[in-house]
C-alpha cells in the first residue's frame, strides 16, 4: 500500500513543483502585451492547482489513513509532508505571481495614463501663469491674488501628485523590467521632471503678486493714515493761532517746533513713499485708472504737506521773534513794576512840612525828582509796550499795560499836584524873604544920616502889610502840602 501510495503522490509532486517553477521564474516583459501573456499563463496555473485541489486533498486524507498503521514505514511521513507543504506553497507562490502580475500591469496603464495627465496639467499651468499679472484696485487685487493662490495650490497638487504616482509606477514596473527598458523609462521620467519646473515658476509669479498686494495695501495705508494726520494737524496749527494770545512765546514755540518736527517726519515718510510709487505703480503715459488714483492722491499729500510745512515754518519764525520781544517786554516790566510799588507807597504818605526856605528847596528838589523818576519809568513802560506791540498777538500784554498806565496816571497825577504846590510854596517863601531882608535893608537905612529924609511911616505900613500877606499865603501852602 506504501510503494503503491508513493507511486500515487509522485505526478502530482511533479504537478506542483512544475507550478511552482513557472510562479518563481524570472520574468522581464518590456511591455504590457508580455504582462497580459504571463497573466494568462499564470491564471491557468491557478485554474489547474484548483482543479487538482480535490485530488490532492483526497491523497493527503489517503496517507493521513495508512499513517493510522502502526507498521507503516518512515519514508511515507515524509512523502505526506512533501505533499502538504507543497501544496500549501505553490499556492502561496501561484497567488503572488499573477498579483505581481496585475501590479505590473495596472503600473504599465497607470504610468501611460498619468504621463498624458500630467502633460495636459503642466500645459494649463503654463496658460494659468500668463494669466497672472498686477492690478492696482486693492480689493480687486487681493481678491485676484486669491484666485490665483487657489488655481496655484490645485494645480500644483494635481501635477505633483501625478508625478509622485508615475514614480511609484515605476518602481513598480522596476520589478520586471528589463535593463534597457529601464534606462528608456528612466529618460522620460527625467524629461518629465525637467517640465516640472512650471510648479516653481507659478509659485514664484504668484509669491510676486503676493508681495505686489502687500506692498500695494502698505502704500495705501500709509496715504490714508498721512491723510488722516493732515487733518489733525491743520487744527493744531489753528489752534496754536487761535490760542497764541493765551499762551506764553515760549509756549507757542515749542508747541510750533514740535508740530514742525511731526511735520518733517511726515515729509520723509512722503518721500519714501514717492520711492515706493515708483517701483510699485507704471509710468509713462498709459497708466491704468486705478494706479492713476493712486499717483494723483500721492501728488495731493505731498502738495498739502508742503503748504502746511511753509505755513508753520512762517509762524514758529514770527513766533520765534515773539520770544525776543517778549524778552524785551518783560524786561521793561520788570525795571517799570517794582519802581512804580515804591511810588504808590511814597504818594501815600503825602509830603513833609519845611520850615524855612531851605527845607522848602530840598522839599522842590525831592519832588522834581519824583516827577523826573515818573517821566523816565513811563518812557520805560513805553519801550516795553512798543517790544509787546511787534509781537504776533499782544492780548495778553496789552491788558497788564493798560492796568500800570492806570497805575502810573494816578502817582503822575499827585507828583504834577507836588511839583505845582511846592514850586508855588518855595516862590512864595522866597518873596518872603526877600521881602523881610529888602524891610530890614530899609530900615536899616532910614535910620543913617541919608535916610533921614527918606523914612515914611505910610510906606513901612504898606511894606509890613504886604509881608503879612505873603506870610498868610506861605503858611496856607504849607498847610496844603
Amino acid at each position: 500500500k506504501c510503494y503503491a501510495y508513493g507511486d500515487e503522490l509522485k505526478p502530482h509532486v511533479e504537478f506542483l513543483d512544475g507550478i511552482m517553477l513557472s510562479s518563481t521564474r524570472d520574468i522581464a516583459p518590456s511591455c504590457v502585451e508580455n504582462v497580459d501573456e504571463l497573466i494568462e499563463r499564470q491564471e491557468k496555473s491557478l485554474v489547474q492547482l484548483e482543479t487538482k485541489r480535490n485530488v490532492v486533498n483526497d491523497l493527503i486524507e489517503k496517507g493521513k489513513k495508512i499513517l493510522e498503521n502502526p507498521d507503516k514505514p518512515k519514508f511515507l511521513e515524509s512523502h505526506l509532508e512533501r505533499l502538504v507543504s507543497g501544496w500549501d506553497d505553490t499556492k502561496q507562490k501561484a497567488q503572488e505571481r499573477i498579483e505581481l502580475l496585475q501590479d505590473t500591469k495596472d503600473a504599465w496603464l497607470d504610468y501611460a495614463e498619468n504621463n498624458d495627465t500630467i502633460i495636459d496639467e503642466i500645459e494649463k499651468g503654463i496658460e494659468e501663469i500668463k494669466k497672472i499679472k498686477k492690478r492696482f484696485n486693492l480689493q480687486n487685487a487681493f481678491d485676484d491674488l486669491a484666485k490665483r493662490q487657489n488655481i496655484f495650490n490645485t494645480t500644483r497638487d494635481s501635477i505633483m501628485g501625478l508625478y509622485n504616482k508615475i514614480k511609484k509606477n515605476m518602481e513598480v514596473m522596476f520589478l520586471t523590467l528589463p535593463d534597457d527598458k529601464k534606462k528608456l523609462i528612466e529618460k522620460e521620467v527625467k524629461a518629465l521632471e525637467e517640465k516640472l519646473v512650471v510648479v516653481s515658476q507659478f509659485e514664484e509669479k504668484v509669491g510676486k503678486v503676493d508681495s505686489f498686494c502687500n506692498s500695494l495695501k502698505e502704500f495705501d495705508g500709509s496715504l490714508k493714515s498721512i491723510n488722516d494726520w493732515m487733518v489733525g494737524a491743520t487744527k493744531e496749527l489753528m489752534d496754536i493761532r487761535n490760542a497764541s494770545d493765551k499762551m506764553a512765546p515760549e509756549d507757542r514755540v515749542a508747541r510750533t517746533m514740535d508740530l514742525q518736527e511731526d511735520i518733517a517726519a511726515k515729509v520723509e515718510i512722503i518721500k519714501k513713499n514717492a520711492e515706493n510709487e515708483l517701483a510699485l505703480l507704471p509710468q509713462g503715459d498709459e497708466v491704468p485708472s486705478d494706479a492713476q488714483i493712486f499717483k494723483e492722491e500721492l501728488i495731493r499729500i505731498t502738495k498739502y504737506v508742503a503748504d502746511l510745512q511753509e505755513k508753520v515754518r512762517i509762524e514758529c519764525d514770527n513766533f520765534s521773534e515773539d520770544v525776543k520781544f517778549w524778552a524785551e517786554y518783560k524786561t521793561g516790566i520788570k525795571e517799570f513794576t517794582p519802581w512804580l510799588n515804591q511810588a504808590e507807597s511814597a504818594s501815600t504818605e503825602g509830603l513833609s512840612k519845611p520850615t524855612n526856605l531851605q527845607e522848602a528847596q530840598a522839599l522842590a528838589d525831592k519832588v522834581h525828582g519824583f516827577e523826573k523818576a515818573c517821566v523816565d519809568h513811563f518812557k520805560v513802560l513805553e519801550a516795553a509796550e512798543a517790544a509787546a506791540n511787534k509781537m504776533t498777538t499782544h492780548k495778553q500784554a496789552d491788558a497788564e499795560v493798560a492796568e500800570l498806565k492806570g497805575r502810573y496816571s494816578k502817582v503822575k497825577v499827585i507828583a504834577d499836584e507836588w511839583v505845582k504846590k511846592v514850586d508855588t510854596l518855595v516862590k512864595e517863601w522866597a518873596l518872603l524873604d526877600n521881602t523881610v531882608t529888602e524891610l530890614n535893608a530899609w530900615v536899616a537905612k532910614d535910620k543913617t544920616q541919608d535916610g533921614e529924609n527918606q523914612f515914611s511911616l505910610e510906606k513901612m505900613e504898606s511894606t509890613l502889610g504886604e509881608l503879612k500877606n505873603i506870610f498868610k499865603e506861605k503858611e496856607k501852602l504849607v498847610d496844603n502840602l
